[in-house]
């Protein structure tokens, strides 16, 4: 099954988005009352990449500071236990809020970095095309979620997102127990390499497709 998720998780069509390369901040995590980060290559943060998006996202859903619908919460709507570090963070626009992430002296572009409302939404968008995809697969298969041994991530992406994350912001079912979640590094490389070096590889292969 193929789904069109769009580019969202390579970080284009996000605002401060960008691949896993030197300056993308690829991790985020609650600590000590506010947000800390791992930046790629160990430099100022330039951006982030697909990982930290869906870190950040799953984090403001448990802060209370994104409502279920995907709507920032501006100011004066923040529920009362958001700490003062992340309150602050939630910038007003004309319209709609946005997530302060880096301020502009600590980037590398001079520039702050935000998660703005329409990179929420372009995230919605994608994490949207696969659920319909993981639904659609297994109405085919006839099969429920409780009945699978093993949920199969793979590629660079896949490798590095949070288990618990990508259940919390729909990306996987949550009922999938995170246990049941398993990495499995580059498969496709791994794949052409073992039909290029056996016959009988190739031959599973093809009786596989």
């Amino acid at each position: 099954c193929s789904t069109a998720a769009g580019p969202a998780f390579e970080g284009a069509r996000i605002s401060a988005g960008m691949r896993a390369t030197d300056g993308a901040i690829e991790k985020v995590i609650r600590k000590n009352g506010d947000f800390e980060y791992n930046v790629i290559g160990n430099t100022a943060p330039a951006g982030i990449c697909g990982t930290a998006l869906l870190d950040i996202v799953a984090e403001l859903l448990r802060l209370g500071i994104l409502d279920p619908s995907g709507r920032l919460l501006p100011p004066d709507e923040l529920p009362a236990t958001v700490p003062p570090a992340f309150r602050e963070r939630v910038r007003l626009q004309e319209t709609h809020a946005d997530f302060l992430l880096v301020d502009a002296a600590a980037s590398r572009t001079g520039e702050p970095i935000f998660l703005r409302q329409r990179d929420i939404r372009e995230l919605q968008l994608a994490a949207a095309a696969i659920r319909s995809g993981i639904t659609i697969l297994l109405k085919h298969a006839g099969l429920a979620l409780e009945q699978l041994d093993a949920v199969l991530l793979a590629g660079g992406f896949g490798n590095f997102i949070r288990r618990n994350n990508a259940r919390r912001v729909g990306l996987l079912p949550p009922q999938i127990p995170s246990e049941k979640i398993r990495f499995v590094g580059n498969t496709s490389l791994l794949g052409a390499k073992a039909v290029l070096l056996s016959t009988d590889e190739r031959k599973k292969a093809e009786q596989l497709a």
